[in-house]
């Protein structure tokens, strides 16, 4: 990440110098866009962490995932992109509904699941940072953030788009959305809330770090 490193006196005669462009005969400023707390536009750490395909159960709720920033991380995550991607393996599917949900301590147990960084120029997360698959205990949850519905039925359209269908609106009028914001001591996860262990899926969380 990076954050702006001047800041310009615009004053006719004095202050730095301003990049600019000619266009049509004229010269127009050229400017770079920071986002809210001062980084600049497309240089935030992105990380990605999945569960690959994993089995539904069949209980009332499941935890898929859970993402915690602990105590003394000294970052904030912001969660930018959620995927639920049913696997295309051949089962009489059903419909099944998620729940994105805010928590407020670490998951327990489980399977430890490692984030993969966009640049592998990024600084490494801090060990306060984890994510585990189906967590057995912890993970306790506040609000729900995010009701989903999908289907574990590979022939429904659903299935062949679920690779690109971001849960988290990004649509034009959200396009400078700041993403799902998690504080040190604040997680999130993804309930399994339909009684089924129909079909396999595959839940991914895109976040960035500040």
């Amino acid at each position: 990440m990076a954050l702006s490193n001047d800041s310009v006196a615009v004053t006719p005669g004095s202050g730095a110098s301003i990049a600019t462009q000619l266009v049509s005969t004229k010269e127009y400023q050229a400017v770079v866009t920071a986002d809210s707390v001062g980084h600049l536009q497309g240089t935030k750490a992105t990380w990605v962490v999945s569960t690959g395909n994993t089995a539904h159960v069949a209980a009332a709720r499941t935890t898929l995932i859970d993402l915690f920033n602990a105590t003394a991380s000294g970052v904030v995550l912001r969660v930018v992109g959620c995927y639920v991607i049913p696997a295309q393996v051949a089962v009489t599917g059903v419909g099944l509904t998620y729940e994105v949900i805010r928590t407020t301590a670490v998951g327990t147990g489980g399977t430890t699941l490692t984030p993969q960084a966009f640049d592998l120029d990024s600084t490494a997360l801090p060990a306060q940072v984890t994510c585990r698959l189906k967590p057995t205990g912890g993970a306790t949850g506040t609000t729900v953030t995010l009701f989903l519905n999908g289907a574990s039925e590979e022939t429904f359209p659903y299935a062949a788009m679920a690779s690109t269908l971001n849960h988290i609106p990004q649509t034009q009028e959200l396009a400078a959305m700041k993403g799902l914001k998690i504080r040190a001591n604040e997680g999130l996860k993804l309930d399994q809330t339909t009684n089924s262990n129909v079909g396999n899926v595959n839940v991914v969380l895109v976040f960035t770090v500040e």
